[in-house]
């Protein structure tokens, strides 16, 4: 159990403010149809959703860089859309939250990802994905690089957001590896399995239970389960610390040690769970400014915890702000 006071998370969420993060991965445009249902469908017993309002929003790492944004710091993205309407939509939203989208490429070949979530009586009734998963074409993967070095020339830190659709590839996080090594700064990723042996040497992870059962093919079940998992990921991957999320459980840090690994259990701070969409966008985003402050990995994992807890009270895609965040901190 490990704890952190108000004031000593106040200064760090300050010093947040003005962080260059950079953030690296599949943009999405979360689409959301609201609508009232009042019958069955007589063509299949399915509900009749009459839509009522339509609302876009920024999904995947272009949702860290919002999050980023409501932090205070600035965020750095880089990643590809479409040449489409869906792609001039995230240009556009990114524009409007005062977002660069200059780090972004263009790629003709695959349509921009789009998410369609139908609520009807506030509750999510049904998610349609339009996607092609696979590797940017040539061009657009030599822009990404060109991308990543610009940035890394002001970063602080890395986060790679990896919803294993094609973006994060071989270069790039060769890119992404040989700058944070190079500039001393760490990089975070919010990992996929199936991209594991992609990740060797990052600083951080940021998986679910879930996800960590299928990274080190262990059993998560157990408070031991999930350490030696852990341990067992951590030692893998050559990584530095590992935050795991845990649901109604919070979250546990678990760092090497000379003889073995610490874990640090963080109780949830949730006062309750309406929406869990993008949470783990938000985990990665406060974990990694705070750790572009030198704050302390313990401290960094509280603040994560607290936005985290904040974030799926919110309907939908969404931010937290430094304010929300001090209010879960005791």
């Amino acid at each position: 159990m490990i704890n952190l006071s108000k004031k000593k998370a106040g200064v760090i969420l300050e010093d947040i403010r003005g962080q260059n993060v950079l953030v690296f991965g599949d943009l999405m445009l979360d689409e959301y149809l609201f609508g009232e249902v009042n019958r069955i469908s007589p063509e299949a017993p399915v509900p009749i959703v009459r839509v009522t309002g339509e609302r876009w929003v920024l999904g995947g790492a272009a949702n860290v860089a919002c999050n980023l944004k409501a932090l205070g710091a600035e965020p750095l993205l880089v990643g590809t859309i479409g040449q489409d309407e869906a792609g001039g939509r995230i240009a556009g939203l990114l524009s409007e939250l005062g977002l660069d989208s200059g780090g972004l490429a263009v790629d003709p070949s695959q349509p921009t990802i789009i998410k369609t979530r139908v609520i009807g009586q506030h509750q999510q009734m049904l998610r349609i994905d339009r996607e092609e998963i696979g590797l940017p074409r040539t061009d657009a993967i030599g822009k990404l690089l060109d991308n990543i070095q610009k940035s890394l020339q002001k970063a602080t830190a890395i986060i790679v957001s990896d919803y294993a659709k094609g973006t994060v590839g071989q270069q790039t996080i060769v890119a992404i590896r040989d700058g944070a090594a190079a500039k001393q700064i760490p990089w975070i990723v919010d990992p996929k399995p199936g991209h594991k042996e992609l990740y060797f040497g990052a600083s951080a992870m940021t998986p679910n239970t879930k996800e960590l059962s299928e990274l080190s093919k262990q059993p998560v079940g157990t408070d031991a389960e999930m350490l030696a998992a852990s341990s067992r990921l951590v030692a893998e991957l050559g990584l530095k610390g590992l935050l795991v999320t845990r649901s109604e459980k919070g979250m546990a840090l678990v760092l090497p040690g000379e003889d073995a690994p610490s874990v640090w259990n963080i109780p949830t701070v949730a006062r309750e769970v309406f929406d869990v969409s993008g949470a783990g966008d938000t985990v990665i985003s406060t974990f990694a400014a705070a750790l572009a402050t030198n704050a302390e990995w313990r401290d960094a994992a509280i603040l994560a915890n607290a936005a985290g807890g904040v974030v799926v009270g919110k309907m939908g895609t969404a931010t937290v702000a430094p304010a929300e965040i001090l209010d879960r901190i005791f």
